[in-house]
C-alpha cells in the first residue's frame, strides 16, 4: 500500500453520526453471517448435481405399500449404505465452507491494511461486490445443465468458497474498526452488538420456521435461484451498510511508515492472543461442524430398545432441530460477553468465558435428551460468540486502535486455522473412535490453557505495554 493513498472523506460528527455507523455495521454483519448457514446448501446441491436419487430399502417398501412408484434412476440402498453414499457426494461440497472460512481469515490481513489507510467504506464496498459476485456466479453455473458433478463442485469451491469468502474478509473488519473509534469507552459492547448481527445472519438463513429463510426459499424454488437472489441481496445490502460507515473526524490514516505486520510479529503478546483466539474458535467450530449429526446420534443412542428406520429418521431430525438455536445463543453471547468485559475488564471476562467453555466441552458428550443437547449446544455457541466481541476490543487495547484493521486481521488468522483444524478433528475423532468426545476434549483442554494464557497476557501487558511496541 502506498503512502500516497488518500483516505475517504471524513465524517461530520453530528449527534447521530456514530449511531448511523452502528446501523451500517449491523447491516453488513447480518449479511456476512450467512456463511454459518452454509449447511443448508449441501443436500439441495447434491440433488442438483446427482440426478439419481438415493432411496433406502425402508423408503422403497413404504412407496410400494402405498402404491407409488420409485423415482426414475433411483438407487436403492440399505440405511448404512445410503448414509455412506450421501456422505461421499456431500463431502467435497462441504469443503466450500472450510475454504470460505480460511479465505475469510486470510483476506482480512490485507483488507485490514486497506481499512486502516483508506477508511472502512472502501474495503466494505469491495466486499459487497465479491460476496455478491460469488453467489451470482454460483447461481448462473447451476442454472445450466450439469454434465460433470466434479467439475461443478470445484467451481463452487471457487465461487462460494474463495470469492464469497474473500468478500466476507474484506467487509468483516470494517464495521468493528470504525465502531471502536466512535465508542472508545464501550469497545466490548459495540463490538458485540455489531458481530451479533453475524450470528443472527446464520439464524435467518437457516431457521425453518421463518417464512423468508433460505431453507424455505430453496425448498419452494431451487438452490440455483436462491444463489441468484442471495447474490443480489449481498451486493445491495452490504453496499448500503458500507455507505453508512466512516471514521470519526480527525482520524489519521495508517500508512506503511507507521509500521507493518513485522512489528506485531515481534511482540510475544500477539502469539498469546492468537493462541487464545485459536482455542476459543476451535471449540465452537468443532461443534458447529458436527452439531446436526452429533445431536441426532445422541438421541438415537439414548432411545430404549430397538427402533425402526422411521423412528430413527425422526430422532435425527429432532437432533438437528435441537441445535437450531445455537446461532441465536451465538449472537446473544457476543453482546453479553462484550458488555461484561466493559464492566469488569477483559482479563476476568476471558478467564470466565474460557473456563465456562472448558466445562461445556467436557459435558457435551454426556447430553442425551433433546432439552439437554439444546442447552449444551446453546452454551457452546454463547461462549463461542463471545470471542468475536472480546478479541477485537482486546486487540485495540493491546496494540492501539489506529491500526486495528491490520492487527486484528493478523490475530484473526487463528480463526481460519481453527476452522480447518476443528472440522478435521471432529471427522478424525468420529472415524477412529466412533465418537466426537476426543475432539471435544481436546478443544476443552485448549480452552483451559487459554484461561491461563489470559492471566499471563495480563501480567505481560502490565510489565511493558504491548501498544508501545506495536502502535
Amino acid at each position: 500500500m502506498s503512502n500516497s493513498a488518500k483516505p475517504e472523506p471524513r465524517a461530520v460528527a453530528g449527534p447521530l453520526t456514530r449511531w448511523k455507523v452502528l446501523v451500517g455495521a449491523i447491516i453488513v454483519q447480518l449479511i456476512l453471517g450467512t456463511v454459518y448457514g452454509y449447511s443448508i446448501f449441501w443436500q439441495p446441491l447434491e440433488d442438483a448435481l446427482y440426478p439419481a436419487p438415493i432411496i433406502t430399502v425402508a423408503e422403497q417398501t413404504k412407496l410400494e405399500t402405498t402404491g407409488q412408484s420409485l423415482p426414475a434412476n433411483a438407487i436403492v440402498l440399505s440405511d448404512a449404505d445410503a448414509k455412506k453414499k450421501h456422505d461421499e457426494r456431500q463431502a467435497p461440497l462441504k469443503q466450500a465452507f472450510a475454504l470460505a472460512i480460511l479465505t475469510f481469515a486470510l483476506t482480512m490481513v490485507y483488507a485490514g491494511k486497506v481499512q486502516d489507510a483508506k477508511g472502512p467504506r472502501y474495503p466494505a464496498l469491495i466486499g459487497s461486490v465479491l460476496l455478491g459476485a460469488g453467489f451470482l456466479a454460483a447461481g448462473a453455473l447451476l442454472s445450466g445443465k450439469v454434465s460433470d458433478a466434479n467439475q461443478v463442485t470445484m467451481l463452487l469451491w471457487l465461487f462460494i468458497g474463495v470469492v464469497a469468502g474473500a468478500g466476507i474478509g474484506f467487509a468483516y473488519v470494517c464495521p468493528i474498526a470504525a465502531l471502536v473509534k466512535w465508542f472508545p469507552d464501550a469497545k466490548g459492547l459495540v463490538s458485540g452488538i455489531a458481530v451479533a448481527g453475524f450470528g443472527f445472519g446464520a439464524f435467518i438463513i437457516s431457521y425453518k420456521a421463518l417464512p423468508f429463510s433460505g431453507t424455505v426459499y430453496i425448498k419452494e424454488h431451487s438452490i440455483s435461484q436462491f444463489f441468484l437472489v442471495h447474490g443480489v441481496v449481498c451486493l445491495v445490502a452490504v453496499a448500503l451498510g458500507a455507505l453508512l460507515l466512516s471514521n470519526p473526524p480527525g482520524t489519521v490514516p495508517a500508512v506503511r511508515a507507521d509500521g507493518g505486520p513485522g512489528e506485531l510479529l515481534k511482540n510475544k503478546a500477539f502469539y498469546m492472543i492468537w493462541m487464545m483466539f485459536f482455542s476459543g474458535a476451535l471449540a465452537g467450530l468443532t461443534v458447529i461442524g458436527v452439531a446436526k449429526g452429533f445431536a441426532g446420534e445422541q438421541l438415537v443412542a439414548n432411545a430404549l430398545g430397538s427402533i425402526d428406520a422411521e423412528t430413527k429418521k425422526s430422532l435425527m431430525e429432532k437432533g438437528a432441530a435441537a441445535v437450531g438455536m445455537l446461532a441465536v445463543f451465538n449472537a446473544i453471547g457476543r453482546v453479553v460477553w462484550g458488555t461484561v468485559s466493559d464492566k469488569i475488564g477483559r482479563t476476568p471476562t476471558f478467564i470466565a468465558m474460557f473456563l465456562f467453555q472448558t466445562v461445556m466441552m467436557f459435558l457435551l458428550p454426556a447430553m442425551k435428551t433433546e432439552i439437554a443437547i439444546t442447552l449444551a449446544a446453546g452454551m457452546v455457541g454463547f461462549n463461542f460468540g463471545g470471542n468475536f466481541a472480546l478479541f477485537p476490543s482486546a486487540t485495540a487495547e493491546l496494540f492501539g486502535a489506529k491500526k486495528l484493521g491490520q492487527n486484528y486481521g493478523l490475530v484473526f488468522t487463528s480463526y481460519g486455522v481453527a476452522g480447518v483444524v476443528g472440522i478435521q478433528a471432529g471427522n478424525i475423532a468420529k472415524t477412529v473412535t466412533g465418537s466426537y468426545s476426543a475432539a471435544f476434549a481436546l478443544a476443552g483442554l485448549l480452552c483451559l490453557v487459554s484461561a491461563i494464557l489470559a492471566i499471563a497476557l495480563h501480567i505481560t501487558s502490565k510489565r511493558g505495554p504491548a501498544a508501545a511496541s506495536a502502535s
